[in-house]
């Protein structure tokens, strides 16, 4: 019989009566429940992973929503004269994209500060070793570490960087959160109804405990 507390659900549930997303959906939802969960990275969490490893080196890190950044190629221009007219060649635009989902696992590779609070920069591939590569994560007033930076490309122009899908309304652009006071901008996207929507940093936290009971039978006494 599976310990999982999850799997023990299943059993009663009738998905016939639920319709096929909604039943997919369900059955996930259950299945994870118990398995790894994310938390935020918070000044909490991350005291209690230096205590063990205070480099960080084990640690992994994920992110909160995924992010899609859009790289247009540097337009190659070069002008000559042909019989006393001018000619340009341009060379086309071609774009990059590069994904971080929500399992991509990135690693610490730097800690710095910007204007008194701690930055992480984080790799998410193994040839990144510097923080030319890396995307930079500032801790907030809301006490959880928030995107601030995305690493460039030789080639390319600035990215534009997209919370979870490359819609216009979801284009990532630095703001302050909720006060002018707060000490940095974070990459955010605004709604109008004024909610601000942020990438941040998680870890997977394991929270597997057995649901079966431990029993003991009384003997007796004499």
């Amino acid at each position: 019989m599976s310990q999982v507390k999850g799997h023990s659900k299943l059993r009663g549930l009738k998905l016939h009566h639920v319709p096929g997303f909604a039943a997919a959906m369900l059955l996930l939802a259950l299945v994870e429940s118990g398995c790894a969960r994310r938390l935020d990275l918070t000044p909490a969490e991350l005291t209690r992973i230096e205590a063990r490893d205070g480099d960080l080196k084990t640690i992994r890190v994920f992110p909160k929503r995924r992010l899609l950044s859009l790289y247009k190629e540097d337009e190659v221009a070069q002008t000559y004269e042909v019989n006393k007219r001018k000619v340009t060649e341009r060379g086309a635009y071609r774009p990059f994209k590069r994904i971080i989902a929500r399992k991509t696992a990135g690693k610490v590779i730097a800690r710095t500060e910007l204007n008194g609070m701690p930055v992480l920069w984080i790799a998410y591939d193994n040839t990144c070793a510097d923080t030319t590569c890396a995307y930079a994560f500032v801790l907030t007033e809301l006490g959880r570490y928030m995107l601030i930076q995305v690493p460039d490309r030789k080639g390319f122009q600035t990215p534009t960087n997209f919370r979870r899908f490359t819609f216009k309304r979801n284009t990532l652009k630095m703001t302050k959160q909720r006060s002018l006071a707060e000490a940095n901008e974070v990459f955010a996207v605004t709604r109008k109804s004024g909610k601000v929507l942020t990438i941040d940093l998680q870890i997977r936290k394991d929270t597997y405990r057995p649901t079966r009971a431990d029993v003991e039978r009384a003997g007796g006494a004499d």
